[in-house]
């Protein structure tokens, strides 16, 4: 697959990206450790081997918050109905905003923990406007909780916004392509040749070493560009309340 991007101020050319398929990365991958680099066939067991331990990359680094992957949802409440089961499940719940369907007034809902919405005593007994909101993230299921719940005279007026982390897509076929932005791609080879390098040992130390360095160093790299240049600005509490 080729993304074509939009064409440079001044030159008119374009800058294209190229998405790799999955037998395509298992085999660079292969190949950066000395697999396969001299010609030699790489089997269906290997091949095998090499997609377990792309899936299993993958699904750990899930576990990372990505700008690329922060994305929204918008939920319609039910009357008197506090929890929404949240499909698919999204990895965390970033942030939820009230908005008024009528003017599109958005208000942010104040996140609450897991104690501290089982705390409540009257989660379903005094409908009103939801303020606050609790997701639990269970193993198959996501279910994203509002407190209060919608009232009659609430729940047709709103709706909620959520921002959420969603999970990666996990690439099973072989001409699946990565669910990363391009630039991710030499990392993602390096990193699986690294785990590679467990089941197919390197006999050469030097490249050895170089491949562990090479996919550290652009993992890093990328990590901290994946950060949203905003300024953060902090303030003293001007009620003088102590520390805690």
């Amino acid at each position: 697959m080729t993304i074509a991007f939009p064409s440079v101020t001044g030159t008119g050319s374009n800058v294209t990206a190229t998405g790799f398929v999955l037998n395509e990365l298992i085999r660079e991958a292969f190949d950066v450790i000395g697999v396969g680099s001299e010609g030699e066939p790489i089997n269906a067991d290997m091949y095998r081997r090499g997609k377990m331990s792309a899936q299993l990359m993958t699904q750990s680094w899930n576990a990372m918050d990505d700008l690329w992957r922060r994305t929204q949802r918008t939920i319609t409440p039910v009357i008197n109905q506090a929890a929404y089961v949240l499909s698919p499940k999204p990895m965390r719940v970033l942030s939820a905003r009230r908005k008024q369907l009528s003017g599109g007034y958005e208000t942010p809902m104040t996140e609450w923990s897991r104690q501290e919405y089982l705390d409540m005593p009257n989660k379903l007994s005094s409908p009103s406007t939801p303020v606050n909101f609790y997701y639990d993230p269970q193993r198959e299921t996501g279910t994203l909780y509002l407190w209060p719940a919608p009232s009659s005279a609430v729940y047709s007026q709103i709706s909620v916004i959520v921002d959420e982390l969603r999970p990666m897509f996990i690439m099973d076929d072989s001409n699946d392509t990565l669910d990363m932005p391009p630039e991710w791609q030499e990392t993602f080879v390096m990193n699986l040749a690294k785990r590679l390098k467990l089941k197919y040992p390197v006999n050469d130390p030097g490249l050895d070493a170089k491949v562990d360095e090479l996919a550290d160093a652009l993992f890093a790299r990328l990590k901290a560009w994946d950060n949203e240049p905003a300024s953060i600005y902090l303030q003293p509490d001007n009620w003088g309340a102590p520390w805690r």
